[in-house]
C-alpha cells in the first residue's frame, strides 16, 4: 500500500548546507524524485525569503511545491520560517489524518520536539539534510534520515549517464513542445525508479508498483508513446537491453522486476510452481488422461466447481453493472479470481473448463445461438449447478465416443463427482449419454442434448423416469406405466407393454415413446 507524504522544507537551512559543503546548487528535483519512490506526495511546502532565493523559484514551481513567503524585516531573520513550519506541521497532523508520513528537509536540532510530537501522533517522520550541517540529535529522532549527498550521487545520475543523458536534461527536453522523453530516457526512468524502490525493500518488485512510481515522477509517461502495446512489452524491451530482469509471478500474477543478473530468487521460483492440473489415480486417472489428450482436462470436481461458480458470479456481476461479457477477457478475469480462491486453481484448468462449457454450447449470444468468436458478447442461461451437470454429461459422451465402455461406476463417480458414492447416477448418466449418441437427432458434437435424467432431477426439471403425459413412460414397469390411464391402456397387449418398459439395447427411446403414444390413441 502506497504511503501518503507531506513534505515540509526549511529552505534556507538545506540550500546553505549544500553550498557550504561544496555540493553546488541545491537540486529540489532530486529530492522529490526520491520521495516519489516512497509514496504519493499530497502536501509540499517550502518556507523562506523568496526574494533572496529567487533563482530557485522556477524549480520549486516545476515540482509542485507551495512557496510560503517569509520576507525578512530590516534584515532580522530570526526563526520565522522555523515557527511557520512547525505551526503548519501540527495543523496538518490534526486536520489531515490520512497523511501517514511527514518529510522534514532540515538539519536544525530545533525541530527535534516537532519530530517527537509527530511520532506520538503515530506519524512516520523522514528527515533529509546535509551531513555537515545536520544535528545528530535530529538524525536519531527520525524514523529514517536521508543525507543529500546520497541523492547527489545516486541511481538517477548513474542510470541517466548509462543512456547518455543527465536527469536535468531529460526534464528540459520534455518541456519542449510537450514532446515525450526519448526511449533511452524512459528506460533511464525505469532503472532509476527500480533502484529507488529497492532501497526501501530489496527484492523483485511488482511491475504495477514500478509503473505507478514512474508515473509519480513523470505523470505523462505512457509506454504507448514508444510503440509498446503494454507495460509488460516495455519491460521485456528493457530486459533485452540488459537494464532489468523480468519474470512472471505465478502466485500473484503479472510480472516482477529485479536488477539485471540477479539470481537470488531464480532457484526459489520452481517451489512456487503449481501443477497444471491435479492427477487422479487408477481408472479415474486413466479416464482423465484420455479427456486431457482431447484438450478438455476435467481436473478434479473441487477445481471444476470453483471455476464454474466463479464464472457464473463474474458474469452476473458484470451484467448487473451493464457491462458486456466476452471470452477475450473472461479467461483472464476468472484466472485472476481463481488465484485468490482456496484451493488455488491453475490457469490451464480455468481455460479448459470454460472452453468445454463453450464447446458444449452453453456460452451463447443473447438470441440463443452459441458464440463463435472470443470478442462476441455472451450470456449464461444456466446456473452453476446446471453447468456442472452439462460438463459431466459432455465428458461422458466424449469418453464413449473414444471407445470407452465406462463399466466402472466408482471410477466414473470419482472423476465426475469427486467421490465413490455416485455410482448409480454415474450408470444412469452413461445409459442416457449412450442413447444421446445413438439418436439420429444428436449426431453433432455441438448439439445441446439437454440435461441427463439425474441432472434434470437435481435442477428441479422432470426427468425421463418421472415424466407424465398422455402415453406410458418407457422406463416404468407395466403396472406403474398403466396405473394412471384409462381402461383402454390396460387392454394393450402384454408384448407391447413389455417392449415399452424395457427398450432393447440400442433402441431409440424417442421412437419407442412415439410408438407408445400411437398405441394409446388407437
Amino acid at each position: 500500500m502506497e504511503q501518503k507524504l507531506c513534505v515540509l522544507i526549511d529552505f534556507e537551512n538545506v540550500a546553505a548546507g549544500t553550498e557550504k559543503e561544496g555540493m553546488g546548487r541545491f537540486d529540489i528535483r532530486r529530492v522529490m524524485r526520491r520521495l516519489k519512490d516512497k509514496g504519493r506526495i499530497l502536501v509540499a511546502r517550502a518556507y523562506g525569503d523568496w526574494g533572496r532565493f529567487a533563482r530557485f523559484k522556477q524549480g520549486m514551481l516545476e515540482q509542485g511545491i507551495t512557496m510560503a513567503e517569509l520576507t525578512s524585516y530590516r534584515g532580522a531573520e530570526k526563526n520565522r520560517a522555523d515557527i511557520a513550519l512547525v505551526v503548519d506541521a501540527m495543523e496538518l497532523a490534526f486536520t489531515r489524518p490520512y497523511i501517514e508520513t511527514f518529510v522534514l528537509l532540515s538539519g536544525d536540532s530545533d525541530f527535534t520536539p516537532l519530530v517527537m510530537r509527530l511520532k506520538e501522533l503515530n506519524k512516520r517522520v523522514i528527515g533529509i539534510g546535509t551531513r555537515g550541517s545536520t544535528s545528530r540529535l535530529l538524525v536519531d529522532c527520525c524514523d529514517e534520515f536521508i543525507f543529500y549527498r546520497s541523492l547527489k550521487g545516486g541511481s538517477a545520475d548513474k542510470s541517466a549517464k548509462a543512456n547518455g543523458q543527465s536527469a536535468q536534461s531529460n526534464s528540459n527536453n520534455s518541456d519542449e513542445g510537450n514532446a515525450p522523453p526519448s526511449r533511452d530516457a524512459a528506460f533511464a526512468l525505469l532503472v532509476e525508479t527500480l533502484n529507488g524502490i529497492q532501497k526501501d525493500g530489496p527484492g523483485p518488485v511488482l511491475a504495477g508498483l514500478v509503473k505507478q512510481s514512474m508515473q509519480r515522477k513523470e505523470p505523462a509517461f505512457d509506454e504507448a508513446e514508444y510503440d509498446y502495446s503494454t507495460f509488460a512489452r516495455f519491460l521485456e524491451a528493457a530486459q533485452d537491453k540488459g537494464l532489468v530482469r523480468v519474470f512472471r509471478d505465478k502466485k500473484a500474477g503479472g510480472y516482477r522486476v529485479d536488477q539485471p543478473g540477479s539470481t537470488a530468487l531464480i532457484e526459489a521460483e520452481p517451489e512456487e510452481e503449481v501443477p497444471d492440473s491435479p492427477e487422479l489415480e487408477g481408472e479415474a486417472g486413466r479416464l482423465q488422461a484420455i479427456l486431457a489428450r482431447q484438450g478438455m482436462d476435467p481436473s478434479t470436481q473441487l477445481l471444476r466447481h470453483t471455476v464454474v461458480h466463479e464464472l457464473v458470479d463474474h458474469v452476473a456481476e458484470r451484467v448487473s453493472r451493464k457491462r458486456r461479457n466476452t471470452l477475450m477477457y473472461v479467461y483472464g478475469d476468472i484466472a485472476r479470481r481463481c488465484r485468490k480462491t482456496d484451493p488455488y486453481v491453475p490457469k490451464p484448468v480455468v481455460r479448459s473448463v470454460i472452453t468445454t462449457i463453450r464447446n458444449a454450447g452453453e456460452i451463447r449470444h443473447a438470441d440463443g445461438d452459441p458464440v463463435r468468436s472470443n470478442t462476441a458478447a455472451f450470456v449464461l442461461t444456466k446456473d452453476a449447478e446446471e453447468l456442472l451437470g452439462v460438463l459431466r454429461s459432455w465428458y461422458v459422451q466424449k469418453l464413449l465416443k473414444a471407445g470407452e465402455s465406462l463399466n466402472d461406476p466408482k471410477a466414473l463417480s470419482t472423476l465426475l463427482w469427486g467421490d465413490t458414492e455416485h455410482g448409480v447416477p454415474a450408470e444412469e448418466l452413461v445409459a442416457w449419454s449412450q442413447r444421446q449418441i445413438e439418436s439420429p437427432e444428436n449426431t453433432s458434437d455441438d448439439t445441446d442434448a439437454g440435461p441427463p435424467p439425474a441432472e434434470a432431477a437435481d435442477a428441479g426439471e422432470p426427468s425421463a423416469s418421472s415424466t407424465t403425459g398422455t402415453g406410458p413412460v418407457p422406463t416404468q414397469d407395466a403396472h406403474s406405466g398403466t396405473s394412471d390411464h384409462s381402461d383402454q391402456h390396460v387392454e394393450a397387449s402384454a408384448d407391447s407393454i413389455q417392449s415399452e418398459s424395457h427398450p432393447a439395447p440400442g433402441t431409440d427411446e424417442s421412437s419407442t415413446s412415439k410408438a407408445a403414444e400411437t398405441g394409446t390413441t388407437d
